[in-house]
């Protein structure tokens, strides 16, 4: 520990398996932090710091966990390494497995905090990741050396959170017990990863008052193909080919009706459409927001135990800088054993509680 308890802002991500920050030295590649979410780690100020060796079965556990495909240690120092991998390999984590004293909350905003010694985590020296906004990553999955590290501390094995809708709003992060209620839904094992999955069993679009079905099924045991990944740290939902290609059926003639055309340069996998006049400008300004959110097609997703998601149209729909208006629904050639992935800008405001006994998600609208 410091001498003083060092204050880091990470991305909680329940799709990692390991959590991680930026370490000095930096011996191959770091992003500047910014100075709100602190400096970059030093072990050296920290006196309960300490490597995991390589013969340890932390070490074995993450090798098999991570399925790191190099040796996954510095034999001659003795020093357990890892590498994590994000999207499609275009972000990534690269450095040592170490152990040190965390201290969770402690924020202008925390009530309480939650103290381990020996947190399991990773030393960072070679980052590629996407915001550049972060310390690194808090890990929320299933591993042993994710949620569960923390889950002994706690008296209900929980958590929820609400990822804020603008700006404008706060979100949230709580870990333990929640007495807030709202929809449950089922939670299912992620296999092979160790992730937690929901199971999606309807998807629908009304288009100018039209519903089209995309997605259809019942009953409380989804197969594989229609299990997601709840993944707080991934951006885009991403769907199997053939959903996805229903969608762009559904979509491109809908926006094509509202004065948009679909920007190509987004790629196969991706929906993105311009107006006329931002193709005029295009890559001279930003494309502006529609001026009509609510005209724009009305996406309902439908999960076991009868929960059905109604979404907003920024949480269906988002802006980027180059591409324009672009579906929050992407096509991912890269699902591993059929699984589709949950992402975080359509779960945007809503309250999430993950309620690990009981085997359930609960959502709530509107939250944040």
């Amino acid at each position: 520990r410091f001498k003083a308890e060092r204050l880091y802002l990470v991305t909680m991500d329940t799709g990692s398996s390991l959590s991680w920050v930026q370490c000095r030295p930096c011996t191959i590649k770091c992003h500047v932090q910014p100075a709100k979410v602190g400096p970059i780690f030093d072990p050296s100020n920290s006196s309960t710091f300490r490597h995991v060796g390589c013969s340890t079965s932390i070490c074995s556990y993450l090798g098999r966990t991570l399925r790191i495909q190099s040796k996954g240690c510095m034999e001659r120092e003795d020093i357990c390494l890892y590498t994590m991998s994000y999207g499609g390999g275009w972000a990534y984590s690269v450095g040592k497995v170490v152990t040190d004293r965390l201290v969770l909350g402690g924020g202008e905003t925390t009530r309480t905090t939650l103290s381990l010694a020996n947190f399991v985590f990773g030393c960072s020296m070679d980052t590629q990741y996407s915001t550049h906004k972060e310390a690194g990553i808090f890990g929320l999955g299933t591993s042993n050396y994710s949620f569960e590290q923390i889950a002994p501390l706690l008296s209900y094995k929980a958590f929820s959170y609400c990822l804020p809708s603008d700006e404008a709003h706060q979100g949230y992060l709580s870990i333990g017990p929640d007495s807030s209620g709202g929809v449950p839904t089922s939670m299912f094992p992620g296999t092979p990863r160790p992730v937690y999955s929901i199971g999606m069993t309807g998807l629908t679009v009304t288009v100018n008052g039209e519903v089209r079905s995309l997605v259809s099924g019942s009953g409380s045991s989804p197969s594989p193909s229609s299990l997601m990944v709840v993944d707080s740290g991934a951006k885009l939902t991403l769907l199997l080919a053939s959903t996805f290609g229903q969608l762009e059926d559904a979509i491109i003639p809908a926006m094509e009706s509202l004065g948009y055309s679909l920007n190509t340069a987004a790629g196969q996998n991706q929906l993105c459409f311009l107006t006329e006049s931002d193709r005029q400008n295009y890559l001279q300004r930003k494309p502006p927001p529609p001026s009509n959110w609510s005209a724009l097609p009305v996406f309902h997703i439908s999960f076991t135990l009868g929960l059905t998601l109604t979404l907003p149209p920024k949480n269906a729909f988002y802006l980027d800088d180059i591409l324009g208006l672009c579906s929050s629904f992407a096509r991912d050639d890269y699902l591993e054993s059929g699984y589709q992935i949950l992402g975080n800008l359509v779960t945007k405001s809503y309250g999430i509680t993950y309620d690990i006994p009981r085997k359930q998600f609960r959502f709530r609208t509107g939250e944040c």
